[in-house]
């Protein structure tokens, strides 16, 4: 049984210099999909708090947009109200009631409505005491009790809050093999607390950096725990070389002002905005009907050229914290979409090639793909891209393998030209066979979101795990791009 757990989201307005409230959507939507993604639990968890000021105006509304999020999660899920969220019916009448036990996959949970009390305490009424009781009747796999308040061992606990009666309500657990107590309310979280036969942990809270949510995993009578962050440690130095604006026709709900907002609170060292080129110079259909790539810049139509308002939009985001660049898309001939009074205005180009001639004809043999790949690409880093966007994810679009051979002449290439080659999960499940070859052979990497929304900006934790399966273990800095001023570096 595994177990994601979410607390203390705290979605709010107004700002707070310890509780991120504003930008407490995009760290559930980031949840959500790590979950979906990589993690797969059984079950989620959602342990109160969801907004502040639940007895606000605005609080229903508040509190469907992160209703609409949690309806994403592949895996079952209940979410119980904490102090913060107001009325409990005000708050099921956005969120689905729980039974008073919901059997998931064998075991057995038990949510818990307490009454609050002073000093940010709760307790817990005899009726409610009685569930366990009853919960263990006629039942005999493991019980996991959930709550917003802490709930531990008196003397044995860290936490700065606790129930009232938790000795009574200890005794109970203990009589009816309850395995595991699982709370919220102290966003800092802590360790683990056996006591007996019972686990007691208190998942941190997701409204506060590094926007940490728990895995628990049930397995042969033990409670394993494992963290993840949604942000990275700032000590790294990560650059999201690859992130998209409100200009690209696949945008979902980009814009700078938040990309930034969040690119900072993600732990990075900075943001590169990149654009696709192709998107700046042909309108959607064009694009999206495969003439950008026939026609290449020259069949380009002045009256569709957004590029302009590109530039616009990057000289409202200069900083220090910024480079502008553009995703540059490769057309049949491997000549670069791009004007050159264009490429002058950029920081770095990063590469892309998003299809070949054949690739859509289900009869091209493999060998004309391979032979149009390296063709295009040789011709494209010839250019000078500084980065190759997800390498040969084309051909996981177009339901085709990904062809291995063509793994050694794609890092001869780039050591060549002296291009990195991008890490990047955004509808891609790169190779870490690859990444290994790259950094045998000296070939630089680059870390990209290549965020069509804000929640992927700065994601890298799967980037991190495929640099440790790839043979790297090291400090990231060692293998990755950086740039000094507008230099490869």
């Amino acid at each position: 049984m595994k177990i994601g757990v979410l607390t203390d989201i705290h979605f709010g307005s107004d700002i707070c210099d310890v509780r991120r409230r504003t930008i407490a959507d995009m760290l559930l939507l980031r949840a959500v999909h790590r979950l979906n993604r990589f993690i797969r639990p059984d079950v989620t968890l959602v342990l109160g708090d969801v907004v502040d000021r639940g007895e606000a105006s605005d609080a229903s509304d508040r509190r469907r947009v992160l209703r609409a999020f949690l309806d994403n999660l592949k895996s079952p899920w209940m979410a119980i109200p904490g102090n913060h969220d107001g009325d409990a019916d005000a708050f099921y009448k956005d969120f689905p009631r729980p039974g008073e036990a919901v059997d998931v996959a064998g075991v057995r949970f038990l949510p818990f409505l307490d009454r609050e009390e002073p000093g940010y305490n709760a307790s817990r009424t005899a009726s409610d005491i009685a569930r366990f009781a009853a919960a263990r009747s006629n039942f005999a796999g493991p019980i996991v009790a959930l709550q917003h308040c802490c709930l531990a061992p008196p003397g044995l606990s860290h936490d700065p809050y606790n129930y009232l009666n938790a000795p009574e309500i200890i005794a109970a657990m203990r009589r009816h093999g309850v395995m595991l107590s699982v709370s919220g309310h102290n966003h800092d979280g802590g360790d683990p607390i056996v006591d007996g036969d019972v686990t007691f942990v208190t998942a941190p809270g997701l409204c506060v950096s590094p926007f940490r949510f728990l895995l628990i995993t049930l397995e042969n009578g033990r409670v394993a725990i494992q963290r993840e962050d949604l942000a990275m440690a700032p000590s790294l130095g990560l650059v999201d070389w690859h992130v998209h604006t409100p200009l690209a026709y696949c945008s979902e709900n980009m814009s700078m002002p938040r990309a930034l907002e969040l690119g900072q609170a993600f732990g990075l060292a900075g943001i590169g905005f990149s654009e696709h080129s192709g998107h700046l110079y042909y309108d959607a259909e064009k694009y999206w009907n495969g003439t950008c790539l026939r026609k290449g810049i020259q069949g380009a139509d002045p009256k569709e050229n957004r590029t302009a308002a590109f530039f616009d939009i990057a000289r409202s985001a200069a900083g220090p914290f910024v480079k502008m660049g553009l995703e540059v898309d490769a057309d049949f001939s491997g000549q670069m979409v791009l004007r050159p009074e264009d490429r002058r205005k950029t920081d770095y180009l990063i590469g892309a090639i998003h299809d070949l001639p054949g690739l859509r004809d289900p009869a091209c043999p493999a060998a004309k793909l391979d032979e149009d790949f390296l063709r295009i690409l040789d011709r494209l880093l010839g250019q000078g891209a500084q980065i190759l966007a997800h390498p040969f994810r084309l051909f996981r679009r177009r339901n085709r393998p990904v062809p291995e051979s063509l793994f050694a002449p794609t890092v001869a290439l780039l050591r060549r030209h002296g291009t990195a080659a991008e890490i990047n999960f955004h509808a891609n499940e790169p190779n870490a066979a690859f990444f290994r070859q790259c950094i045998n052979e000296g070939v630089k990497l680059s870390f990209g979101s290549d965020a069509h929304n804000l929640y992927e900006i700065g994601d890298f934790a799967p980037h991190m795990r495929l640099l440790r399966e790839a043979g790297h273990a090291g400090d990231p800095r060692d293998v990755l791009l950086t740039f000094d001023g507008n230099k490869q570096r």
